[in-house]
């Protein structure tokens, strides 16, 4: 089980997977990106706050496709384009900034839960959080309360 704990190690939520992290950490970043833009900030700002730079995102080849079809060149080059023309799926990381993406070709050999715990790990420090890992069917991070000998005599 997967732990994310706050700045004040109060925990956030828990997980199975660090799938299901990035998935939460995505929610969270729509969620402010919404109350942002409904608040009547500008374009700029909204752009400029650390949450969007933040991205893991795995986009299946059907996905590209139906993308670049409608476009006479599509811009893209690099590992992009070789996911693209060899029919593979791609995975594109931010580390806190949307410009200059690291970029994957999904290949059998590529370990997918890696990049996304580093990824995760990596969000988490920049953003003061704690990601614990706690092995076995432990769904606290308290430990177990024991009594003594004597808790039920009367």
């Amino acid at each position: 089980m997967l732990h994310l704990l706050d700045q004040h190690f109060t925990r956030i939520g828990s997980f199975k997977t660090y799938g299901e992290i990035v998935g939460f950490i995505h929610n969270a970043q729509i969620y402010h990106l919404t109350y942002v833009n409904n608040c009547d900030h500008s374009l700029g700002s909204i752009l400029d706050s650390k949450e969007v730079g933040w991205q893991f995102v795995y986009y299946r080849h059907l996905d590209l496709n139906i993308i670049y079809s409608c476009m006479y060149e599509p811009p893209i080059k690099g590992i992009e384009r070789q996911a693209f023309d060899q029919g593979l799926d791609l995975i594109e990381i931010h580390h806190g900034s949307p410009l200059n993406p690291i970029q994957f070709s999904v290949t059998g050999d590529l370990d997918i839960e890696f990049l996304k715990r580093e990824w995760c790990e990596a969000y988490c420090k920049a953003h003061g959080y704690s990601l614990i890992e706690v092995s076995g069917n432990e769904d606290s991070l308290e430990p177990p309360l024991t009594g003594g000998s004597d808790d039920l005599d009367i």
